[in-house]
């Protein structure tokens, strides 16, 4: 029989998984965007030190920029909603009985008795501490303001850089760029479902596989559109400047 986790290590197990986030994105990011380099450039040049070091350059661009992105989106977040709070808590010291009928309604809405609401909320608010954190979470789906924007930024950028390795690597080792393509193409989409497919396991979904899939789609799509892309553009190299 499994034991359940006390509640102090089940809330560490929820601030790790909330790097879920960061870590999917950035890995499946930085494979797209990378395959969609190699892809794109592959049509429209022939040069491959040309193509290998516009790949590196999107990478490190890529990497920075999106450490950079969660960094500071992290922060605004934690900005705005400590100020929200703090808004809160003023009209709650201001109007304290407001608060306590929302709350009323909210836990007769969610099952309770209304005399059962009532003795709860009659309850809280003998703590003013313990009534504005219940109806901040209870009403406003608001929790303490902890995200961490420097590890969401780090984790970011390090997911990114490597998502972008996984098509690079392949295309610099393997001698033709037809070749390298198709190696870093399948190792794309490889590396895609796998995500897509530890994602699924993550939710507890019963068909793993389809999340895997639809990563794999997305892999595939961009990859075929970026080539068409560097197709299309491949003649404007030729045209002489003026």
């Amino acid at each position: 029989m499994a034991v359940a986790l006390d509640p102090a290590e089940k809330r560490r197990l929820f601030e790790r998984l909330s790097s879920v986030r960061e870590i999917v994105f950035g890995v499946q990011d930085g494979v797209l965007t990378t395959a969609g380099v190699l892809a794109g450039l592959s049509g429209a040049v022939n040069g491959r030190t040309q193509i290998i070091m516009a790949a590196l350059a999107s990478t490190a661009a890529g990497a920075l920029s999106m450490g950079a992105g969660a960094y500071l989106g992290t922060r605004a977040e934690v900005e705005v909603i400590r100020g929200e709070l703090a808004r809160t808590r003023q009209e709650a010291a201001a109007q304290p009985y407001v608060l306590q009928e929302e709350l009323l309604e909210k836990l007769a809405g969610e099952g309770l008795t209304r005399e059962a609401a009532y003795r709860v909320v009659k309850l809280l608010s003998g703590s003013p501490h313990a009534l504005l954190t219940t109806v901040e979470a209870k009403l406003y789906g608001l929790g303490s303001a902890g995200g961490n924007a420097l590890l969401d930024g780090i984790t970011m950028g390090a997911a990114f850089l490597t998502g972008a390795l996984v098509p690079l690597l392949p295309f610099i080792f393997i001698a033709t760029v037809h070749a390298g393509l198709i190696a870093a193409m399948a190792t794309t989409a490889l590396t895609l479902f796998t995500v897509g497919y530890f994602q699924g396991w993550l939710a507890n979904r019963e068909r793993c596989w389809l999340s895997g899939l639809r990563f794999l789609t997305i892999a595939m799509s961009a990859a075929a559109a970026g080539y068409l892309i560097g197709l299309a553009i491949a003649p404007l190299g030729s045209v002489p400047s003026l």
